[in-house]
């Protein structure tokens, strides 16, 4: 008996250690650094925004076709002057998490890939209608469409006067860093991308959607990391819920 009794005790301290353990790790995690930065104009509110088009991503590049420094804010001359005329910079130094330079390599079919998730997730808000991929495609693919190609506000105001939308969205793909190991073990992914919001009728920035994320260990993020099955998760899975957060805090086609 009296040995049973020890070992209950010591069961119950075990438990009370653990639940203590987990719960100081679920309030670090509650800490983290949220992922999104979101940023709005002042006059997106009265914009009557029900159709939008979705232009093609481009990654931002810098030599040999090195997407930028993963985790550092963009050089200036690769940031679009809209953004910081109307809105100033999203990409700076006030966004968390962004201190060590790493470069990384981005697929040539990531920036395509994060426009569908884009369309397959924005077409199901309600009140809003999504130009289909292919529909700009065929627009921006047209002689007066390539000719302007390299001018996005140009692109911008084609695609509103062909396809009839009050509003294009554009992105750019920083980071895409595919998991090392397995999904128990691993060196995790990390990607970051932004998304513009512009209008057709005078080309201004409207809203921007931010997303950086590098998954973090149990050790470091245990409420993040239980959100994911307690697992590491690939680029692509990383990708999706970056695309669903940002598209969250996109104030269209609601109420």
């Amino acid at each position: 008996m009296e040995l049973n009794a020890f070992i209950t005790t010591a069961h119950r301290r075990q438990a009370r250690w653990l639940s203590a353990t987990c719960l100081l790790l679920w309030g670090c995690g509650a800490c983290a650094a949220d992922p999104v930065t979101v940023k709005s104009h002042p006059h997106l509110a009265s914009q009557a925004i029900t159709k939008i088009a979705i232009a093609p991503f481009h990654v931002v590049k810098a030599k040999k076709g090195i997407s930028l420094a993963f985790r550092t804010s963009p050089p200036a001359d690769l940031a679009n002057p809209q953004i910081h005329q109307a809105l100033g910079s999203v990409s700076g130094s006030s966004i968390p998490g962004r201190s060590r330079p790493v470069q990384v390599s981005v697929p040539d079919s990531v920036p395509d890939m994060i426009r569908h998730m884009v369309y397959s997730q924005l077409r199901l808000k309600p009140r809003i209608q999504v130009i289909p991929p292919e529909s700009v495609g065929q627009i921006l693919d047209s002689p007066e469409g390539s000719a302007q190609a390299r001018n996005s506000r140009e692109s911008v105001r084609l695609l509103g006067e062909r396809l009839g939308v009050d509003a294009v969205l554009e992105g750019v793909v920083r980071v895409y860093r595919e998991r090392e190991g397995t999904k128990f073990a691993a060196h995790p992914a990390a990607v970051g991308f932004e998304i513009r919001l512009v209008g057709t009728k005078d080309g201004k920035v409207l809203w921007v959607g931010d997303y950086f994320e590098e998954q973090k260990p149990l050790t470091h993020d245990f409420k993040g990391f239980l959100e994911r099955g307690g697992t590491f998760v690939t680029a692509e899975e990383l990708a999706r819920t970056g695309v669903g957060r940002v598209l969250k805090s996109l104030p269209l086609g609601t109420d």
